[in-house]
């Protein structure tokens, strides 16, 4: 007999293969990404101490007025301080009473912590003058006055104390606001030589007081017309580096300090990275609700960038509708976020025009300054990636 083979039971081979495969595949997946996420961990979240929570807690770096407002805050209430500490050292060799003392303190003290929480809480922003100099000086103006009634011979010596806080206020004030508040003193040292007059003993001769008077009263003047002066100064040169219209640095400007950190970043600086900024279809604003709505665009759109920018940025306006922003110290990652929450919070912000409001929205290019290139390649590679983000269809952020 022959011998009988057997024939195995068919099988669908193309099925297993496929399967084969499919597993294979999804196991490259798996194995790929597992080595993608090896090869490039998340970075650790660096730890905040709690001195650091507590001093970003205390003065917020969120805005960067609010910032510049609380560093003058900062100096106004350290130089009170420094007056309260002579003020104790009298009260310690027995020229100044405890009773007298104990009140001058506590009028710097609270003046110090009533202006803080005014800052703190934004509600200075509803002030004309949102660093509120004139009542800071009006603050201590009275905190010397009191303390000058009281304290007998130095009387004299402490009268330097006025013209120092007439300085506090020269960056700030023209000339007619600094003479209403040399008036301001006058007038309380005037009301101190009243309340002294009754009282035998207290005062000098007249000649000397008079001559007194009349020295403290030239010598506020002369503060009030050289500080409007230094003030005129500084609104001309800050006018002749920034754009009437946005307030910000205008082309010149903002080349020159792009300029300065590329030096910065060649001799070894972090990251530089350049961003523009471009608003969106300005011409149809313009062309439909006319020129002074394009330019409500371009405040809004340079009011919130400033104010998304930390205190080492800079932005200027580099073109009609175009607005160039430097970032120090930033990488890629760094300067698409900082991007994307411009234009976020630009496309939040209200329209333009009463009955049909217009949205304004802005496209924003980076690109990141690469050691040994020309500022005008980098500028070159931001306007690409910039046209890219118009291409795209406006209201977005594209990096070269």
């Amino acid at each position: 007999m022959s011998e009988v083979r057997r024939v195995p039971k068919r099988v669908d081979m193309p099925m297993m293969l496929t399967t084969e495969v499919r597993s294979t595949d999804e196991l490259v997946e798996k194995a790929a990404s597992a080595a993608l996420s090896y090869s490039a961990p998340e970075p650790a979240r660096p730890v905040v101490s709690w001195r650091s929570a507590a001093l970003r807690f205390l003065f917020p770096r969120d805005d960067r007025e609010q910032e510049i407002r609380f560093r003058r805050y900062l100096i106004a209430a350290a130089t009170s301080l420094i007056v309260l500490a002579l003020l104790g050292v009298c009260f310690l060799v027995g020229v100044l009473a405890p009773r007298p003392f104990a009140i001058t303190a506590a009028i710097v003290l609270l003046s110090i912590a009533a202006f803080y929480l005014v800052i703190r809480s934004g509600l200075n922003r509803y002030a004309a003058d949102p660093s509120l100099t004139v009542p800071m000086m009006i603050a201590a103006i009275s905190a010397v006055t009191y303390a000058l009634y009281h304290l007998g011979n130095l009387r004299t010596v402490f009268l330097l104390v006025y013209p120092v806080i007439m300085f506090f206020g020269v960056l700030r004030l023209a000339t007619r606001s600094l003479l209403l508040v040399a008036a301001f003193i006058v007038s309380a040292y005037v009301f101190v030589l009243a309340a002294l007059a009754n009282q035998p003993g207290r005062l000098d001769s007249i000649e000397i007081e008079a001559l007194r008077m009349v020295t403290l009263t030239t010598v506020l003047v002369w503060f009030a017309f050289m500080g409007g002066y230094v003030h005129e100064l500084r609104r001309r040169l800050r006018e002749s580096g920034y754009d009437r219209l946005t307030g910000v640095r205008n082309r010149g400007r903002i080349l020159d300090v792009l300029t300065h950190e590329q030096l910065r970043f060649e001799r070894g600086g972090g990251s530089l990275c350049v961003c523009l900024v471009d608003a969106d279809e300005l011409k149809g604003i313009n062309d439909t609700l006319g020129h002074r709505a394009g330019d409500l665009a371009l405040q809004t759109i340079a009011q919130i960038a400033e104010r998304e920018l930390r205190v080492v940025d800079a932005i200027g306006r580099y073109g009609g509708d175009e607005f160039l922003l430097v970032l120090s110290q930033t990488g890629v990652d760094g300067a698409r976020e900082c991007a994307e929450r411009i234009r976020a919070r630009i496309e939040l912000s209200d329209g333009i025009g009463d009955e049909a409001a217009r949205q304004i929205t802005v496209s924003c290019g980076i690109t990141r300054h690469r050691r040994g290139e020309s500022l005008a390649d980098t500028l070159q590679r931001a306007d690409a990636a910039l046209y890219r983000a118009k291409r795209r269809g406006r209201n977005c952020v594209e990096v070269e």
